[in-house]
């Protein structure tokens, strides 16, 4: 299974307004697209979703954008993957069971229950905030390494920290620069 494009791009789009529109003024889809990489032209289609379940509100003018409609702690990613591509369903009989005649007696479709319910889990488990600030990157990097595979984790800390992303207590915390403890 894999999640699309456009709910990876969504929560890239709303970490990015999260983090310009911090100085009280919105963050243009401009900035958004140099900050995320993402094109205007898809950032607008996004936008329109996650105004849509009340995650963005516009301001227009010459000087508009986007602001996030409550704070980033409150905005969980499960929040912003269902409003860019629907509710998470990994098959159409875990939320449907009308859908198929053996769903009463097939031991596989409790299998993709459990799944959906871990990804909603795992994704209702961080907010918006959690990931803007890098404060939590520590934690999801010792989850991806426990099986000794460091993963992404390197690479990711390195950059947030390069980026000054990560909150002080986080730095303060590590005590180091190390991109990542079990490099060292």
């Amino acid at each position: 299974m894999k999640l699309s494009t456009r709910a990876r791009y969504g929560l890239s789009c709303m970490i990015a307004v999260s983090r310009l529109s911090k100085e009280g003024e919105p963050a243009s889809l401009e900035r958004v697209s140099r900050s995320t990489g993402v094109s205007k032209r898809y950032l607008e289609q996004l936008v329109i979703a996650l105004k849509h379940a009340s995650l963005l509100r516009a301001v227009s003018g010459r000087r508009g954008g986007y602001f996030l409609t409550r704070s980033s702690e409150e905005i969980q990613l499960l929040d912003i993957v269902e409003a860019t591509i629907g509710p998470i369903n990994v098959v159409d009989c875990v939320r449907e069971p009308d859908r198929c005649e053996r769903a009463d007696n097939c031991e596989n479709r409790l299998i993709w229950a459990l799944v959906n319910r871990k990804i909603r889990e795992v994704l209702s488990d961080f907010s918006l905030a959690d990931v803007a600030s890098g404060e939590r990157l520590e934690e999801i990097c010792g989850e991806l390494g426990a099986d000794g595979d460091p993963g992404p984790c390197p690479g990711l800390l390195a950059e947030a920290e390069k980026e000054g992303i990560l909150a002080d207590e986080y730095k303060e915390k590590r005590g180091t620069s190390e991109s990542c403890p079990r490099d060292a």
